[in-house]
């Protein structure tokens, strides 16, 4: 059986040293990621899904701004909400259990565990899970999503979870 560590490294992609990049600040990009998770330049949608996952390589939060960051720039960019959108998922069997793997808008797949975590934010009037990603970002789980694992939780006297990786992780 496969181990939690080595199932994420499968579903990664190729780690960026962002900490270890240190470029100077370009200035900004009329980018923007719309609450939904789309991703425009200048007001036009980009619809081809390599460049956006391009882009989405190289995003990264640091403070309260977002950025596409390199080794050699750095450029701002706007983002409505969360950047990525959890779209679908399925649990995965490992050695350490049965883990989320949560699967973003742009197919990229995410597992819950400690190191990338479940937490509850304001959206729109209503308190919803964002899944925490590398470099700062995360992703809101989908109103789809929320309902079928509603179905799946379990409840203690804190509220409703779901369970990855033996960790509980609650939906509220």
């Amino acid at each position: 059986m496969i181990s939690l560590s080595e199932l994420s490294k499968q579903l990664s992609e190729p780690s960026k040293p962002f900490d270890s990049w240190q470029p100077n600040h370009c200035g900004e990009l009329p980018i923007v990621i719309n609450h939904e998770g789309k991703w425009f330049y200048d007001g036009s949608e980009i619809a081809r899904p390599a460049m956006v996952k391009l882009f989405a390589s190289v995003l990264c939060k640091e403070g309260e701004q977002f950025y596409l960051k390199t080794p050699v720039e750095k450029i701002t960019i706007t983002v409505d909400d969360a950047p990525f959108i959890i779209v679908d998922w399925r649990f995965e069997n490992t050695a350490q259990g049965q883990v989320l793997c949560c699967i973003d808008n742009l197919a990229r797949q995410w597992l819950v565990s400690a190191q990338q975590p479940l937490h509850i934010k304001d959206y729109k009037g209503s308190k919803v899970p964002y899944l925490k990603l590398p470099y700062g970002c995360s992703a809101r789980v989908s109103r789809s999503v929320f309902y079928q694992w509603a179905e799946k939780a379990e409840s203690d006297k804190l509220g409703y979870f779901i369970k990855s990786a033996k960790e509980q992780f609650y939906l509220s």
